[in-house]
This record gives C-alpha cells, structure tokens and sequence, in this order.
C-alpha cells in the first residue's frame, strides 16, 4: 500500500527507527561530553596544584613516571570528583592537609595580596626613579627648580643666538673658562 509518492507501511517504520537511533546517538554524545567535563576540570584542578615531590613541576605535568605524591593525588582527586565534589572543596582539602604550598599560586586573600599588588607598585617606583635621573641629566631639574640665568633681552625675545654668532660677554668668558679648564 502507498501512502503517498512512493512511501510505503514500511518506510514509515523504517524513519521511525532511524530517529529512535538519532535520538539514542546523541544522548550518548551528551553523556560523553559530561565525562569530557569532567576530564577537564581534573586537568584544570591539576593545573592549580604544586606536585609536593621535589620535582617543583605542576600536579599535571610530573616529569617522575612512578611518583609518590603526583599518582596518589591524581587517584584522590579522581575519586572526589565521583563522589560529587566542587573544584574549590578539593583544592580546600589538599591545602588542609599539606597548606598552601600544595597550589601552584598563593590565595588572594589575607597577606598574600601583596604578593599580587607589590610587582604593580615597584614598576611604577622604578618608572618614577628613572624619569627623575632623566630628568636630572637632561638639566631639566635645574629649569624646574629656576635655577638657570636669564640674560638681559626684551620681551618675546630669546635672547642672544649662540648659533648666529651673537653672544654676550658672559658667554664669552665662560666659554674660555670652560676650554682651559678642558686643557689642563
């Protein structure tokens, strides 16, 4: 019997299966993609964790094949995420029993702030000391402070042009000063 442009009883059941399938397939991609969730929050977990070995590597990334701390900490770590535990109560639980130095970073709370805001204040210290000395050798400090002789000009104008061969007694006399001083 056709039902309609060549389909028959059968081709109805036929798609009906092929959906059942369908549906079937990606339930089981869901539930992969569940597990790889889970695989990356173990890495990640990892990643956040110092191996208290020797080794000073990152839990994840032990050089040691048969590791006393990094397999049994990786094994722990397994069996917290299957019992339904957080991210943050496992890392909790490895810093009670080992403290701080079991995490590859320090907390960001209570005195290790410091450790997050010191670098920020010493580059800003250090870009503050150089422009000092910078300034200081550039003899801006001297202009700044108004230490620098004004010479007798009117106003709008800059006074005598070294480069255009005006120059002022004074400025003769030092000039002299200068190049015996450099000869001696």
């Amino acid at each position: 019997m056709v039902l309609f442009y060549g389909w028959t009883r059968w081709s109805g059941s036929v798609m009906a299966a092929i959906m059942i399938l369908m549906a079937a397939s990606a339930g089981a991609g869901w539930a992969q993609e569940t597990g790889k969730f889970s695989d990356e929050l173990f890495s990640s977990i990892q990643r956040d964790m110092i191996c208290l070995c020797g080794c000073k590597s990152i839990l994840k990334d032990c050089p040691h094949v048969n590791c006393d701390y990094a397999i049994p900490a990786r094994k722990k770590i397994r069996e917290m995420l299957t019992e339904g535990k957080t991210r943050d109560q496992i890392l909790a639980e490895f810093v009670s029993e080992r403290g701080e130095q079991a995490l590859a970073a320090p907390t960001k709370e209570g005195f290790n702030i410091i450790g997050y805001i010191l670098p920020f204040i010493a580059i800003l210290a250090a870009g503050y000391g150089v422009s000092l000395i910078a300034m200081r050798w550039a003899g801006g400090a001297k202009a700044r402070e108004g230490q620098v002789r004004k010479t007798d000009s009117e106003p709008g104008d800059s006074g005598p042009d070294p480069a255009n061969g005006q120059t002022t007694d004074e400025m003769t006399e030092r000039l002299k000063k200068e190049l015996e001083e450099f000869d001696s």
